[in-house]
């Protein structure tokens, strides 16, 4: 069958920030903050270093979270989901955690992290039995918290009895500031339990800059200096074409560049992937690859996506000037030179409309200084290009 060769392991695309990775949950002590825009490769940079290494890894995927509901049960009960499935993918594990689970260690690892933590700002043990509590919901977030932390202690005893080295993989952490201060409790809870862990590896992963910096940056930022924080870049066009020119020509599709189709995908391997896919299985050996097949395949991708024209047509002046920018020129910093004498904007200017952008959900970012295109976005760019062409 002629499936397209893309998204086999075999295939991979390796970069420079692979090795990175590697080196830092190598470390005797390995907790990494991986920064990134959405489907930038993420997810599979952390699974990529699991099966390479053959260690049992923990994905902790975090949803945009009710408002009618805390952070510290959701993770909680995420965490224990994981654990769970321990037993039938590392048998060995799985067996020793839920070993400490029926003896008194769960019990006892309970009451000190209750007797332990404590997070800035004078808000307090985490623990509901130490102290009284408002509501009936915070005693439940507090329990929740407490829990989370004596779980993953005893994953952590687990691993130091077997000498295991799983990686646990927080991804989306930011998500559980989006509906308030009950998330940065929870993540409190997670940084004092975890900083003294030696077995366990970890990696929390954020695509919202904007959410992500306030775990990270001030002195109230939980994952302030835990760990090293490793950016991973968006693909650069050659990058993409050493990679998958070629793949299409070895089955038998012609084609000298990808261009075309990726100039509007951000450098994200998730979509330059899908694109791929797409122009293979609407191809076949023989077939000529030229820019119009490749476009095709990036409206082909986005199809599915909302119609934004209307958003678009209801931004300022200065808001459309910037997404112009960010549009035409990804990954382009719209704080540089160029982009200063072509927008005509000062600084303060242009970080406010890009902050109103990324909150339309127009653009994103994983850095001060770079900005890609949504997806939705993108295919209105394709389907118009002549909205994005300066007057």
């Amino acid at each position: 069958m002629d499936t397209p060769p893309f998204n086999e392991a075999a295939n991979r695309m390796s970069r420079p920030h692979d090795d990175k990775l590697f080196s830092l949950l190598d470390g005797e002590k390995a907790v990494v903050r991986l920064v990134g825009s959405r489907r930038i490769g993420k997810t599979e940079l952390v699974s990529y270093y699991a099966r390479e290494k053959r260690v049992p890894l923990l994905c902790i995927t975090i949803q945009p979270i009710p408002a009618d509901l805390t952070a510290g049960p959701v993770v909680l009960s995420i965490i224990e989901r994981e654990m769970e499935a321990l037993a039938h993918t590392f048998p060995k594990l799985g067996k020793g955690v839920a070993k400490i689970g029926r003896g008194k260690g769960r019990q006892e690892t309970r009451r000190e992290v209750g007797a332990e933590l404590k997070i800035p700002g004078d808000v307090g043990k985490l623990s509901a039995k130490a102290e009284r509590r408002r509501t009936v919901e915070a005693a439940t977030a507090g329990e929740a918290d407490t829990d989370l932390a004596a779980t993953l202690r005893r994953l952590e005893l687990a691993a130091l009895d077997l000498g295991a080295r799983p990686v646990v993989f927080f991804d989306e952490i930011q998500e559980l500031l989006v509906n308030g201060k009950s998330g940065m409790g929870t993540v409190w809870t997670i940084r004092n339990e975890i900083q003294h862990h030696t077995a366990c590896r970890y990696v929390f992963a954020g695509s919202n800059q904007r959410l992500f910096a306030r775990l990270q940056a001030g002195s109230g930022a939980p994952l302030l200096n835990l760990g090293s924080e490793l950016v991973i870049p968006p693909l650069s066009p050659e990058e993409i074409d050493a990679w998958a020119v070629p793949l299409f020509r070895k089955g038998g599709r012609h084609i000298s560049t990808l261009r075309a189709a990726t100039e509007l995908l951000g450098g994200k391997i998730g979509e330059v992937s899908e694109v791929c896919v797409g122009l293979w299985l609407n191809s076949q050996k023989g077939s000529v690859l030229d820019e119009a097949a490749q476009r095709e395949a990036v409206r082909s991708v986005a199809r599915q996506q909302p119609e934004i024209e209307r958003l678009v047509s209801r931004l300022t002046a200065h808001q459309a000037t910037v997404l112009r920018w960010v549009v035409m020129n990804p990954n382009v910093s719209p704080y540089s030179k160029a982009a200063k004498e072509t927008m005509g904007l000062n600084d303060g200017t242009v970080a406010t409309s890009l902050n109103a952008l990324v909150g339309y959900e127009l653009i994103e970012s994983f850095s001060r200084s770079q900005y890609v295109a949504t997806t939705p976005l993108k295919l209105l760019a394709s389907l118009s290009p002549s909205l994005w062409t300066k007057a």
